[in-house]
């Protein structure tokens, strides 16, 4: 049947701080049904059924309006498969970065919470069979490998087949995402260095680990051998701090030393959330630092690893952006040029 509505609501799950939700887009909503309240489960899936039902007759919720994800097509029925799970880490951190949305509650592995766990949601998928090969699963938020049950669920996941991805800083080394690099069905890694000094890196996680994440990257790079390409290196542009050529020919030149095949780039978290649509300025500095970014990925031979919602922000598909007046916008040009603009 054609009508709009995305793959998320169509058959994904958001384990998030303390509660879950049908989607698990970087976006605003539906609410979190909470792991506490009885039969949170089955409540979530017939929220999922009523939800598609109302998008097949014309309806669109309002916070999926903007989204990227939002297609019309002929989409096939909801056969109760997940084919994709977020599982968010809100309970521990071994970084402070500046733009962290909860900025550094967590920090230094302080528990945050105890009602948190998501094992035994993703167990009871498993055992119903609603999770195949074709499945994909995705830990972040947070750091996913000081989560207490990460290596549980891996371990079953892996078991199972599943096609896995680990968002992480990479302060840590985890040895099963080892193995997990080495599995048959693409699993990959994304670690976030978004720089090339140790001293911007400190700025910005606001710890001094930029030697220990380079050590970590180029143990998994070793580890994954031919398929080195899994381990993806991601890096965020901040407007003022590494919106330049400078800084980005930096994180080039750290990745090639470490043997990385495959990049990836975002744009400022604060930019990515939908509910700062209106008046939203992106600098051209931003704008441009993304377009380098990517021309150089491909001048010196990087695999580009696709970006759609941070794509729809730079091409203000998302975002109504007002007019910033022409010395500031001289200003950020100057500073992607030279990277010498101060905050």
């Amino acid at each position: 049947m054609k009508y709009k509505c995305c793959d998320h609501i169509l058959g994904s799950i958001d384990l998030s701080f303390s509660g879950f939700k049908y989607c698990n887009e970087v976006w605003e909503g539906p609410e979190y049904i909470l792991y506490t309240d009885e039969n949170a489960f089955e409540k979530n899936e017939q929220r999922r059924l009523e939800i598609i039902e109302k998008m097949k007759n014309g309806y669109i919720p309002e916070h999926c309006k903007l989204c990227p994800m939002l297609e019309e097509k002929d989409w096939k029925e909801f056969d109760g498969k997940i084919h994709k799970i977020t599982v968010f880490n809100w309970k521990h951190c071994n970084a402070a970065c500046f733009y962290c949305s909860v900025h550094s509650d967590f920090y230094d592995g302080v528990k945050k919470s105890d009602d948190y766990d998501s094992f035994p949601i993703v167990q009871k998928l498993v055992e119903q069979g609603r999770l195949t090969k074709d499945s994909f699963i995705a830990f972040m938020g947070g750091e996913p490998t000081m989560l207490e049950e990460f290596p549980q669920i891996l371990q079953l996941l892996l078991e199972h087949g599943c096609r896995l991805e680990v968002l992480t800083n990479g302060i840590k080394y985890e040895q099963l995402i080892g193995k997990m690099l080495k599995e048959e069905n693409n699993n990959t890694i994304c670690i976030s260095l978004d720089c090339g000094s140790k001293e911007l890196y400190k700025r910005i996680k606001r710890v001094d680990k930029f030697d220990d994440v380079v050590s970590t990257i180029e143990k998994y790079v070793q580890v994954a051998q031919d398929k080195a390409n899994r381990v993806k290196i991601k890096y965020i542009i901040f407007p003022n701090v590494n919106d330049n050529k400078k800084e980005i020919d930096a994180f080039f030149e750290v990745c090639k030393k470490m043997g990385v095949k495959t990049v990836a780039r975002a744009v400022n978290h604060e930019e990515s959330k939908i509910k700062t649509t209106k008046n939203q300025v992106i600098e051209s500095s931003v704008i441009k630092a993304y377009k380098y970014f990517e021309n150089q990925a491909i001048k010196l031979g990087f695999e580009l690893q696709p970006e759609p919602w941070a794509d729809a922000i730079i091409e203000n598909k998302v975002y109504n952006c007002r007019k910033i007046s022409l010395i500031t916008r001289l200003k950020s040009e100057m500073h992607f040029l030279f990277g010498n603009k101060k905050n």
